[in-house]
């Protein structure tokens, strides 16, 4: 059976639409900042490989619940398991590289970093994904980058293993996005999110005894709950790549850094500097110009469907 046999569920028979794919990720971005703050806290207790397991293994409830509501096993069907495999690998080396470096370097100089991606997924988008990266993508991008640069002053304090971990990370992120709109063409959407969430809590499994810290009651609802948001989170993020393409979305994870700031306000008081409500309004720009990128490719026919 190849790819293309496979009779994709209800939802996944939607007309692509790229702006629709944009909100989607701006959604997913929101919940993605309210996860980093958890796992940032989450982290001062317990080890990386057990916060992977309980952010993973969790989060495949709420999306099979979402997979019986689409057409139950069908929608879970996969005629490129190697790919799908490949991609809970990639992923699993995102959160791994990514939650080590926040743990040993700071937090702004790995933000920094991170915000490299864009520019990755833009420059591989086109000859990987098949995607047309046009001005207005490259624009996006490059408007964002100028937003970042504003507010993000690094500190110069970060390690090197610290900042490798965190550009290692940036990189592997590029190829997840990349791979998910290549999958996001054949494979129904909840199909990439339950391979991936699963395969990458497996592989978490045989660590998990040689350095599993016991919560306490609080403490274990904390992980669960940051579990069932993340099945939420990555469900957003696979359906926005359904609708549109990896360059067009990625800028929009410029936003983190509107969240940042408000979580940082309201829960650790701090106050936002000028540069940064300046950055903050030319970061609102790109992603004005992603959404009006995704306005193009919608009224465009669309070759992939």
């Amino acid at each position: 059976m190849t790819a293309t046999t496979i009779d994709a569920p209800r939802i996944d028979r939607v007309a692509r639409d790229p702006r629709r794919g944009i909100l989607l990720m701006a959604l997913g971005i929101a919940l993605f900042s309210l996860l980093n703050a958890a796992v940032k806290w989450q982290s001062e207790t317990f080890p990386i490989n057990q916060i992977i397991f309980f952010r993973n293994a969790f989060a495949l409830i709420p999306v099979l619940v979402m997979a019986r509501r689409m057409g139950g096993l069908p929608a879970l069907r996969t005629a490129r398991p190697r790919e799908q495999i490949l991609l809970a690998l990639v992923w699993t080396g995102v959160l791994v590289m990514m939650f080590g470096a926040y743990h040993i370097m700071p937090l702004a100089d790995a933000t920094a970093i991170s915000f490299l991606q864009p520019i990755v997924v833009t420059l591989l988008s086109a000859p990987l994904a098949g995607d047309r990266v046009g001005w207005r993508d490259w624009g996006a991008v490059l408007v964002g980058i100028a937003g970042v640069l504003l507010m993000v002053d690094p500190t110069g304090r970060g390690s090197v293993f610290g900042a490798a971990l965190a550009f290692s990370g940036m990189v592997l992120s590029a190829f997840s996005m990349i791979m998910q709109r290549r999958l996001s063409r054949t494979e129904t959407s909840i199909s990439v999110v339950v391979w991936t969430l699963g395969i990458s809590a497996a592989t978490m499994v045989p660590t998990l005894p040689f350095s599993w810290v016991m919560p306490s009651g609080p403490q274990l609802a904390g992980l669960v709950a940051m579990g069932l948001a993340s099945g939420a989170f990555q469900y957003l993020t696979v359906r926005s790549l359904y609708h549109a393409s990896a360059a067009a979305v990625s800028a929009v994870s410029y936003t983190k850094m509107i969240w940042a700031i408000v979580i940082g306000f309201v829960a650790f008081g701090d106050v936002p500097t000028p540069a940064v409500l300046l950055g903050t309004l030319v970061i609102l720009a790109s992603t004005v110009l992603a959404y009006g990128s995704g306005r193009r490719d919608a009224a465009a026919p669309d070759e992939t469907r």
